[in-house]
């Protein structure tokens, strides 16, 4: 599938802090890539069993050792495809995002003045609830690769959201007021994603339908303020 937001953070102890060494930094960049089908396969069943590991027992306990036997292979042939632990949070939350961004794209060229506010909730709950990852699995992979300086290694996914927010503003240019559609496109994916690993992470006791409502509110409220008698859509709640 923060203190400040970014800062570094093991998901061990909790106070502890440090960056994470840079040879492992520089080793998670090294996932070879599957060429045949038995290969594939094989990443594939790492994967998997690295998902259920990491959401049912957490990050410490689930050893390469523990996620090679889990996947039925040996920890030589996981270590051909992944060099370290790092390695397959990484590509997890890569896939993650990858599958994030194609919901995204798929729904906002369904909005219209009818359908916005309806839209917008289904996106910001698909942001809180994805119902492809597990809730335990979507913490780990934010505190081990998101709260790290592994972030660097995916960097672009908020950008990519963005680019597809602006085009949405844009086409919706006479129904909405926003001006800025690059800079309101950074203000509504950064606030908005900040507030969904907040509650993901730090506060799942709000991590709630009325959370999803909340932060819908706010967004139609952001873009949807009326122009004038004749826009379409409105900042209602």
């Amino acid at each position: 599938m923060h203190p400040t937001l970014w800062d570094p953070l093991l998901v061990f102890p909790c106070a502890t802090r440090r960056d994470m060494p840079s040879s492992t930094r520089q080793r998670k960049g090294a996932t070879k890539p599957p060429k045949q089908e038995r290969s594939r396969e094989t990443v594939e069943a790492i994967l998997t069993a690295a998902t259920r590991l990491f959401g049912k027992e957490g990050y410490a306990r689930a050893t390469t050792n523990r996620i090679a036997q889990a996947a039925g292979v040996s920890v030589g042939s996981l270590y051909q495809y992944f060099p370290s632990k790092d390695a397959i949070a990484l590509e997890l939350l890569k896939r993650r995002r990858e599958r994030m961004v194609a919901r995204v794209a798929a729904r906002v060229g369904e909005i219209n003045e009818v359908t916005f506010r309806t839209v917008v909730e289904a996106l910001v709950g698909a942001l809180l609830h994805d119902d492809e990852s597990d809730h335990s699995l979507r913490r780990v992979l934010i505190e081990r690769v998101l709260r790290t300086q592994a972030r660097g290694e995916i960097a672009g996914f908020e950008e990519r959201l963005e680019r597809l927010v602006a085009d949405a503003l844009r086409s919706a240019k006479d129904r909405v007021a926003v001006d800025d559609y690059d800079l309101s496109a950074f203000i509504l994916v950064r606030a908005v994603l900040a507030v969904v690993h907040g509650a993901v992470v730090d506060s799942p006791r709000h991590n709630t339908p009325a959370l999803v409502n909340e932060l819908t509110r706010l967004i139609v409220g952001y873009v949807g303020r009326r122009r004038g008698p004749s826009s379409g859509v409105s900042g209602s709640r």
